[in-house]
């Protein structure tokens, strides 16, 4: 059985991707401490049965049992120091909930779970959540628009957030600071496996890099193709997948564009105004020293320093011929999604945990499986739209 219980609950745009890699590639070893982490990629399945959404609880009720079993039945079969369940969801959560749960399925660990955290620092965590919401189109809007409703947000509220973490786990919950210079060897990987391990020595071999953010360029292209997808009457889990698949394909290209979004100094100097006081309280509470203030003054030093926002429009990177072949592919894609709904997403989703499930193993597999190669067929076809010289080599 395993002796202790370890959740990484993220923070969102704190490398928990990178993190979740390491750990089902089995990239670390130690000889002094033994660990084991969740069959899957990440516990997302897991960590969303404790989102407070009331609307369909009782659904959400019986899977949050039957996922929580299972969990108690993978810690009761491995023979190792260290359990891991990792997933940026379980950072949505009340921490209350989470305990409250674990005591009654996984009773053992109740009282000795460890919580380990990253937070990123208020400018680059606006900025990546605006870039991951256009990713896959759950905001199409400009910066300056996002930026008051980045405010909003309840994950943003970090003070609070993590100080009711705090208060549920006390010692047993460490946040650490998603701040390169604070991190393990500038490394988030090196960081987790350094804090996990109580400063063991640990070997760890090199982890392919993931999630990788897409340049300004491409970020326009997403906008675009989304706001496409949205015209076609897609839902939010479709798109959120097309977008995440997309940019998988796209980040695994050669030859693409390597322009960063960047913050200008009119937004910059507005996240510092709205979020200064959180970063007071962070810093106060969580560091002794001033990282979160420190962050929002330099974000505003080193914003780019011209009159307006970086333009994010599709037009300015792509030629109008270009943008016409996005549409007909997008057109298309729309179509085959809406003839069979599931068969890409779930093949996405296989793809994406690392399963080796197969449509071969459901009904009508033959034809799942024709709709969804064709979706992928035309995925490739946008992202061979969307690095440079595509013109050119068509020319030719």
């Amino acid at each position: 059985m395993v002796k202790d219980l370890v959740i990484h609950i993220g923070d969102p745009k704190t490398g928990s991707s990178a993190i979740q890699t390491a750990l089902h590639q089995g990239a670390c070893s130690c000889e002094t401490v033994t660990f084991v982490s969740q069959p899957e990629v990440n516990a997302s399945k897991l960590a969303l049965t404790l989102q407070p959404r009331p609307e369909n609880a009782v659904q959400k009720a019986k899977a949050r049992e039957r996922l929580f079993r299972e969990r108690a039945a993978w810690a009761q079969a491995h023979d190792a120091d260290l359990g891991i369940l990792s997933a940026e969801f379980f950072a949505g959560a009340e921490p209350q909930r989470l305990e409250e749960t674990l005591r009654e399925f996984m009773p053992q660990y109740a009282d000795n779970v460890r919580i380990i955290a990253y937070v990123r620092p208020h400018a680059g965590r606006v900025l990546s959540g605006y870039a991951q919401e256009l990713k896959v189109g759950s905001y199409l809007g400009q910066l300056d628009e996002f930026v008051p409703v980045a405010h909003r947000k309840r994950m943003h509220k970090y003070a609070s957030r993590f100080a009711k973490w705090q208060e549920v786990f006390g010692s047993r919950f460490t946040l650490r600071p998603f701040v390169r210079e604070k991190l393990r060897r500038n490394d988030v990987v090196e960081d987790f496996f350094h804090t996990l391990l109580h400063g063991a020595e640990f070997h760890l071999n090199p982890v392919k890099d993931v999630n990788q953010s897409l340049a300004l360029e491409e970020l326009a292209a997403m906008r675009f193709l989304q706001g496409l997808f949205v015209g076609h009457d897609l839902p939010p889990f479709l798109r959120l997948a097309l977008g995440a698949a997309t940019a998988r394909i796209l980040t695994a290209q050669s030859n693409r564009y390597r322009s960063k979004l960047r913050l200008d100094r009119h937004n910059a100097e507005r996240i510092r105004s709205l979020f200064l006081e959180d970063a007071k309280e962070m810093d106060a509470h969580f560091w002794n020293e001033p990282l979160m203030v420190s962050d929002l003054d330099s974000a505003v030093e080193k914003a780019i320093s011209t009159p307006r926002m970086q333009p994010i429009q599709a037009e300015v990177y792509y030629s109008a011929g270009q943008l016409a072949h996005l549409e007909q592919l997008a057109e298309a894609i729309a179509g085959l999604l809406k003839v069979r709904r599931f068969a890409w997403y779930h093949e996405h989703l296989r793809r994406s945990s690392m399963r080796f499930d197969c449509l071969e193993d459901e009904p009508n597999h033959e034809q799942k499986r024709k709709n969804a190669d064709q979706v992928w067929a035309l995925l490739d076809e946008i992202v061979a739209l969307l690095v440079p010289g595509q013109e050119e080599r068509a020319a030719g």
